[in-house]
């Protein structure tokens, strides 16, 4: 793994079978100028290591099933991984700092309703996403 990647942008981790996922790993990837993001699947060895490293528990790691965000030592999930994600991105996406107005419970039964439904509104793959040979760099596996 590359550390300085982690360490100086953000790791998102994905759902790798999900194609609402997966669509908006394309999404970032295609508005990630300033190489800011590294990503990973959730289904990867890569990310169970990483959140071992980060304290959590083996048994933790298999049900988590949210949006994971490593930034500079911190770990976000769910509503506040996606918040992160939309500021790194610049530009107007910033103005996404102001959904943590919204209480934190309020946002996350958002996320829990359209993560809850994703695979049955968007579908899934047969297998996790592959990245093309000009996106491989942007991938820890």
């Amino acid at each position: 793994m590359n550390s300085y990647q982690v360490d100086n942008g953000l790791l998102v981790c994905f759902d790798g079978y999900c194609n609402l996922c997966s669509g908006w790993i394309n999404f970032l990837i295609k508005r990630d100028h300033k190489d800011v993001f590294t990503f990973t699947s959730l289904q990867s060895a890569e990310f169970g290591n990483i959140l071992q490293r980060s304290g959590y528990k083996k048994s933790t790691i298999g049900s988590l099933n949210s949006i994971v965000v490593f930034r500079s030592g911190q770990v976000f999930i769910r509503s506040d991984a996606v918040i992160e994600i939309l500021f790194a991105l610049g530009g107007l996406f910033k103005v996404a700092i102001l959904l943590k107005l919204i209480p934190k419970y309020l946002r996350n039964a958002v996320y829990d309703s359209i993560a809850k439904r994703r695979y049955r509104w968007f579908g899934t793959r047969d297998t996790c996403r592959v990245p093309s040979p000009t996106e491989a760099h942007k991938f820890l596996e």
